[in-house]
């Protein structure tokens, strides 16, 4: 405890219970968590508009590749992925069960549902392949990088999968390996890109947070350091204008 003109003065150390460091980091921990859901919620309406666009390819127009070897497989594909998409919505409004939960089903689905796709449309000449990429890349920046390798991963077996049943059961159907792995390094490359933009968004975001922290407690430092002077302070610069 310091002493100016009589009067006690806290010292610095003393004043840190005062700043509510705890409750305001406690906030934004929650505003990080709400920014979570929120871009789950745009994922699944780009997984929404997707599913419906393919559909209503496939069912209005004849000269596309989608549907080429089993049309009625197709829709019914589609049309499962866009009631998963649906309820999906539902569920990130709920926001139960967990995130990583619900990214890792959506993503899986997307896959699953992406690839069939793909098998009844004749194979990678279809070009549905690509779509995987999208959904590669978003579902790594929203999860922040930590299951993208993992979707890519499981992706690229299901890709080569896909290839390897189709040469079996499609008449003179020749597998394009070579294309389903420079497809499958495309994935990989997505979701790395998408890992390292995401842990560079968190570095920022984590430095912004604790410059943040230190600002506010220097404001109270300094409203508390105000309160107790006998003098008044004017800060002018160099041309005399009050700052």
């Amino acid at each position: 405890m310091l002493h100016r003109n009589g009067i006690p003065v806290p010292a610095l150390s003393s004043l840190k219970p005062s700043i509510p460091w705890s409750l305001h980091s406690e906030t934004q921990e929650i505003g990080y968590a709400d920014q979570y859901w929120r871009s789950l919620y745009y994922f699944n309406i780009y997984r929404l508009i997707i599913g419906g666009g393919l559909l209503l390819i496939a069912w209005e127009l004849q000269f596309t590749h989608f549907g080429a070897y089993d049309r009625q497989l197709f829709l019914q594909a589609g049309i499962a992925h866009l009631v998963c998409s649906a309820l999906s919505m539902a569920f990130v409004r709920l926001q139960t069960p967990g995130f990583n939960g619900q990214l890792t089903f959506q993503v899986i689905a997307d896959i699953i549902l992406f690839s069939v796709m793909l098998y009844a449309s004749g194979g990678l000449q279809s070009g549905l392949g690509v779509l995987l990429l999208v959904s590669l890349a978003g579902a790594g920046l929203i999860s922040r990088g930590r299951l993208a390798l993992f979707f890519a991963s499981v992706a690229t077996l299901s890709l080569l999968l896909q290839e390897a049943y189709a040469s079996l059961t499609i008449h003179n159907y020749i597998a394009q390996y070579s294309q389903a792995g420079l497809l499958s390094m495309a994935y990989f490359a997505v979701a790395w890109s998408a890992y390292r933009l995401a842990k560079h968004t968190l570095a920022s975001e984590q430095l912004a947070r604790e410059r943040g922290i230190d600002l506010a407690g220097m404001a109270q430092i300094n409203q508390l350091v105000i309160q107790d002077l006998h003098e008044g302070i004017l800060i002018i610069d160099k041309d005399g204008n009050i700052r």
